[in-house]
């Protein structure tokens, strides 16, 4: 039975790991769009809006492997 507790260890650990992320993706989140009114309000907004596209395709695809991994 020591390869189920061996087990239960892992998966308890990887969804300790899971929750901490989950959290940390919250506070990227909240990050994200303080920093997009803050650019918002400031001049260039064409370039803005292409980074701004660029970045929500890469945390997109970040998500998606997060999301594949549950």
């Amino acid at each position: 039975m020591d390869y189920l507790k061996n087990l239960e260890e892992k998966v308890g650990a990887a969804c300790q790991q899971i929750e901490a992320l989950r959290k940390q993706n919250r506070g990227l989140k909240t990050k994200v769009k303080k920093l997009e009114s803050e650019l918002a309000e400031s001049s260039d907004g064409g370039a803005w809006r292409k980074e701004k596209a660029e970045v929500q395709k890469r945390v997109a695809k970040l998500a998606d492997g997060l999301e594949a991994l549950l």
